[in-house]
């Protein structure tokens, strides 16, 4: 993960902002659930944090042995019609961001509840989350 994301949420962001570190046992047992494996950078980002974000952003993610709320968030669109190569990092209801299982270059992806296949919107998942977060931090 690019250095100036942990620079982000060590400045904006306290101790309730995140779930915390994930077992890589938890991460895979979401994954089977699933029936998939998260991209590298996602990946990285639920390992480290779990889930959470700063100044009101939210990326779901693994919450140990509590649950996983990509699991409800991915599985809810799902019943939308989202393919199951897709994992859901964010939702905010009517939209959401995901990511695709067969995309190399982990890029995001903006979806909607209407069933048709989510269009690029990040080209990285670290440019996903800088771009929000510094939108966050502008807007405090």
């Amino acid at each position: 993960m690019n250095e100036k994301i942990f620079e982000m949420i060590e400045k904006y962001g306290d101790d309730t902002d995140f779930y915390g570190k994930v077992s890589e046992e938890d991460i895979s047992k979401i994954e089977e659930m699933l029936n998939l494996q998260f991209p590298q950078g996602y990946r990285e980002f639920v390992k480290n944090f779990g889930s959470g974000g700063i100044c009101g952003v939210e990326i779901v993610g693994v919450e140990g042995d509590q649950g996983a709320s990509v699991v409800k968030a991915t599985e809810r669109y799902r019943e939308f019609g989202l393919e199951k190569h897709w994992v859901v990092i964010n939702d905010s209801g009517e939209f959401f961001m995901c990511m695709s299982t067969f995309d190399v270059n982990e890029r995001v992806f903006l979806g909607d509840r209407s069933g048709q296949e989510p269009v690029v919107h990040y080209n990285s998942f670290d440019e996903y989350l800088i771009d929000v977060f510094q939108e966050a931090i502008d807007n405090l």
